[in-house]
């Protein structure tokens, strides 16, 4: 039998192993997942496969929630939520599997290919390392694949939801329920409404006769006076301040139009802010005191919409077209169609406020009952024939005095806006059809958009006639800091207007797209297909491996503007405050000015690409595509750029140099990127090539100084002093100012000429450019000097020898002539005769 010392060892070493055992499988566990060359894993692999199982499954329970044909627009909105999120998760998990791929690649072409050799052996430890990272690199790949492929489904699923919601949206719309002309629809529609509007009408007295009523009401008619004098004293100031601050002037005699505009928004802000203030503040203290029960909540609510939208349309109408103050008015109408276009959008505000106050009253929205589609056909039909004269031609004829301004010789329709209006006349025409054929949805579409459109167009132009105004101040400060930093930006009365009209251009653009993202749910979009637009403009667009965001490219655009404007202004500080307080030549500054505003752009150009998102390799790879294209077709472009830097580097030409490059002759003025601008001593501007100025040969009579020397040839006649001409020559030249001591002047004798004695005159001067000047100074000289002392300058002779036989030939051809001469003439008398 083992002995007792036996027994207790194995009984410890047993009870070691089970503690242990835990220990060790945890640490298998751990050595299993985590890889040998230490590769951050992802996620750990049960828990990622764990995870895309529980989507799958999720996915397809979905799938069928997505298509069934009961879902209706929410139940779809809460399944597009919940699709998008494990579109994202699985996103999240593709892109962490997808890092550590990349990692492992990483160290596994760290250790190289491997041997192909069968005597070249690898290391045990290299080709266990080996062997793992390949393993790992397997299931990377792998779990980015599944992942992926959860993603994409999700996504399928999306989109599927997405087409639903706009079918069940466009089902809604063109539902058609029964016509007007059904007897059916106004036997239940009329004792539905005689019941609807009994309870209506019986509301305020059951809500009077409550004892809880009185009670509340007692407690709070303090409140409420308070309230409702509060809101006056409230009110009153502001509409004052409004009107002071921004209302219409009479000592303005011809108001800007964003004046015009300013003073309409607030003329209406103050004539509607204190009735609507009154009420509001009315009906706020009532829900507050508990005064507003379910009986007489939505008669009170359509009062407080119906009359808000009557005083806001009738006050913003009133004052901006302003019938009294024709110079306030802020569309240029004519007086009578100013009167008729406030008479007839007064009565517009008084039907879309009924109409408003019977949607909310009667609780047409709750029912779908035949009294609500005889609610949707008056309502609507009401609001067209509001809208129809409205859109008239008498309502819109031009002023005289800007069909005058508009005419400028040509003849111009007095009407204003006639494509839209004749558009939006179709619509308006469509609403009661619509609804008389049984499409009250469609009806209460087209009115409700109808409406939208047109102040959203006229919310439109405000806004951009008032930005417009203030930009153009802000850019033509004659004065104070604005003005300063016009001028530090170099921006001139030119430069302003183009400034501002991009400025201008660009802020209409984006105001024209957030108001038609604004009008994109009332169109029958989907909320959520408007919110996921905006979100991908700001989040990007993924095109392949490309990502494109809207925001960041703005973003980038803005950037690079702001540099380029500040490279501007690094250049006019360079030109007109620092490189002329050093001895550098106007060349060299030019250079200089030149190299920052290259560099700033690039600079520039490098930051928006950042900004914008963009890769730099594969930028390069795109280059190194288009490489073989652009050395072909853009070598010609790549040699002129080339060729100007090395033309600001070298300066064999330099700005304000007197050069001839080929057969043009003048003054370098600018050296630009691609060519050079030389201005001739006519006035005429020639491009060069920068390649032209590298490779061909080029004078340049300023290129270290600007000496130069004077070659006036000169011919006398023989027999005259040669001594006597060099003497009156040397006193000519050093008689001049302009001429140099040092180099002296030369008279150099050139050649026994034809007909002259044949000098030439040499002499120098400080300032080549002046070389005309003083070589016709000098040769009025010569000429004055050499006719006082009797020196004659020859004109050319040439002498001609006859021989006798030319006498003989002349003879007989001028015999010739003379004898068919007078034969003429003897035939001319016998014709007269």
């Amino acid at each position: 039998m083992p002995s007792l010392k036996h027994r207790t060892f194995v009984l410890l070493l047993f009870l070691m192993s089970f503690v242990a055992a835990p220990a060790l499988a945890e640490d298998t566990r751990g050595t299993q997942e985590k890889p040998i060359a230490g590769v951050p894993i992802a996620v750990d692999g049960r828990q990622f496969t764990e995870q895309l199982n529980t989507w799958a499954a999720r996915l397809d329970a979905l799938e069928d929630a997505v298509h069934d044909n009961a879902a209706n627009e929410v139940r779809l909105t809460d399944l597009r939520h919940e699709l998008e999120a494990i579109r994202d998760g699985a996103h999240a998990l593709a892109d962490s599997a997808n890092e550590s791929l990349t990692q492992t690649k990483t160290l596994l072409e760290a250790l190289g290919p491997a041997p192909t050799d069968d005597s070249a052996k690898e290391a045990p430890e290299l080709a266990r390392q080996r062997a793992s990272l390949n393993a790992e690199l397997a299931d990377f790949d792998g779990r980015a694949k599944r992942a992926q492929v959860v993603a994409t489904r999700a996504s399928t699923l999306i989109d599927a939801a997405v087409e639903q919601t706009r079918k069940l949206v466009t089902a809604k719309v063109l539902a058609r329920k029964t016509s007007p002309f059904s007897t059916a629809l106004w036997q239940e529609g009329v004792p539905q409404g005689l019941e609807a509007l009994a309870r209506l009408g019986n509301a305020p007295a059951v809500w009077w006769e409550s004892p809880a009523t009185r009670d509340s009401l007692n407690q709070a008619l303090p409140t409420v006076l308070l309230v409702i004098v509060g809101a006056t004293i409230m009110g009153w100031p502001i509409r004052r301040w409004l009107l002071r601050r921004g209302g219409p002037r009479a000592e303005e005699e011809e108001p800007s139009e964003g004046r015009r505009v300013l003073a309409a928004a607030a003329g209406g802000l103050a004539s509607c802010a204190i009735p609507v203030l009154a009420m509001g503040s009315v009906y706020v203290s009532l829900s507050v005191h508990g005064l507003l029960g379910d009986d007489i909540r939505p008669l009170a609510s359509g009062l407080l919409v119906g009359l808000s939208f009557y005083f806001i349309i009738a006050g913003f109408a009133h004052v901006a077209l302003q019938p009294h103050l024709p110079r306030w008015r802020v569309a240029a109408l004519a007086e009578e169609s100013a009167d008729a276009l406030d008479a007839r959008l007064k009565l517009l505000a008084v039907m879309i406020g009924f109409n408003g106050f019977l949607r909310i009253a009667l609780r047409v929205a709750d029912n779908e009952d035949s009294f609500s589609s005889l609610v949707d056909l008056l309502a609507n039909s009401t609001i067209a024939f509001g809208l129809w004269p409205m859109l008239g031609d008498r309502a819109w004829r031009r002023s005289p005095e800007s069909l005058e301004q508009a005419r400028d010789g040509e003849p111009v329709d007095p009407r204003l806006y006639v494509l839209a209006r004749r558009i939006l006349r179709l619509g308006v025409l469509a609403i009661p059809v619509a609804a008389l054929a049984g499409y009250y949805n469609l009806s209460d579409y087209l009115t409700r958009n109808i409406i939208l459109v047109g102040l959203l167009f006229g919310l439109y132009w405000a806004v951009s006639t008032l930005v417009g105004e203030a930009v153009w101040a802000l850019l033509s400060a004659q004065g104070g800091p604005l003005r300063q930093l016009r001028s530090a930006l170099g921006l001139s009365d030119d430069s302003g207007r183009m400034a501002h009209f991009w400025i201008a251009g660009f802020f209409n653009i984006l105001l024209g797209c957030a108001l038609v993202v604004m009008m994109l749910p009332s169109a029958g979009v989907p909320k959520q297909d408007v919110v996921d637009f905006l979100q991908s403009g700001i989040s990007g667009v993924q095109i392949g491996s490309f990502n494109i965001s809207f925001t960041d490219i703005l973003l980038a655009l803005l950037v690079f503007a702001v540099a380029l404007r500040l490279t501007r202004m690094v250049q006019r500080m360079l030109e007109h405050r620092i490189l002329p307080q050093t001895r550098l030549d106007v060349g060299a500054q030019n250079s200089i000015k030149s190299a920052a505003g290259y560099a700033g752009t690039t600079i520039g150009l490098v930051i928006a690409v950042s900004v914008a998102g963009i890769n730099f390799s594969n930028i390069a790879i795109i280059a190194g595509a288009l490489s073989v294209g652009i050395g072909f077709g853009l070598q010609n472009v790549v040699n002129n750029f080339i060729s100007g830097l090395i033309v600001l580097a070298e300066r064999p030409v330099k700005v304000g140099d007197w050069v001839v490059v080929g057969g043009a002759e003048g003054t370098v003025r600018r050296i630009n990127v691609r060519a050079t601008e030389i201005e001739t001593f006519k006035r005429t501007t020639v491009i060069v090539p920068n390649g032209e100025l590298i490779s061909q040969s080029i004078v340049n009579y300023t290129l270290h100084n600007k000496l130069g020397r004077v070659d006036i040839p000169i011919g006398v006649a023989y027999g005259t002093d040669p001594a006597l001409v060099e003497k009156t020559l040397m006193e000519v030249a050093t008689g001049h100012k302009s001429v140099l001591s040092y180099p002296k002047p030369r008279v150099v004798f050139q050649a026994f000429g034809a007909s002259s004695l044949d000098f030439e005159l040499r002499c120098y001067i400080a300032n080549v450019e002046e070389i005309l000047i003083v070589r016709t100074a000098l040769m009025f000289a010569i000429e004055r000097s050499f006719r006082e002392r009797n020196i004659e300058i020859p004109f050319a002779q040439t002498d001609i020898n006859f021989k006798d036989r030319d006498f003989e030939r002349l003879e007989a051809l001028v015999m010739r002539l003379v004898e068919a001469r007078l034969a003429a003439a003897d035939d001319n008398r016998k014709d007269d005769a």
